[in-house]
């Protein structure tokens, strides 16, 4: 996280997190709830991915990564999107070492946006309470 970083909802996200409400009718709760277990689940997927890298296993590491890519979009979070995408693309072009190059900077990029979505989740408009 850089020092100028405000946690929170960015403007990719309260676009994508706003269309989400607008698809469910309105219920945020409901987009809250999700956004929260997807930041849960981000240092298993994270951890995940290390381990089927680490074990050559492309297929469970295009599993890891096409799931990344996907709900990071889904929510708005672009930076990890483009970095899971980014890891995506080195697998199919490079093979497994290619995607390892990837590796810290999407995990870096998951720490990042658990913490801007817990922040999010924090901001009264979004609060579960």
């Amino acid at each position: 996280m850089t020092p100028r970083m405000t946690p929170g909802l960015t403007p990719g996200m309260a676009v994508a997190w706003q269309s989400l409400v607008d698809d469910l009718d309105g219920d945020r709760a409901a987009v809250a709830g999700f956004a929260g277990s997807w930041a849960g689940l981000l240092p298993h997927r994270t951890g995940m991915l290390i381990e089927a890298l680490g074990h050559a296993d492309a297929d469970a590491a295009r599993d890891v990564l096409l799931t990344l890519t996907c709900t990071a979009d889904m929510l708005g979070v672009d930076r990890l999107a483009d970095a899971a995408s980014r890891g995506l693309d080195a697998l199919e072009d490079e093979g497994v070492d290619g995607a390892r190059k990837h590796v810290e900077h999407i995990a870096d990029e998951a720490r990042t946006a658990a913490i801007h979505v817990a922040g999010a989740l924090a901001q009264e408009s979004w609060s579960n309470r």
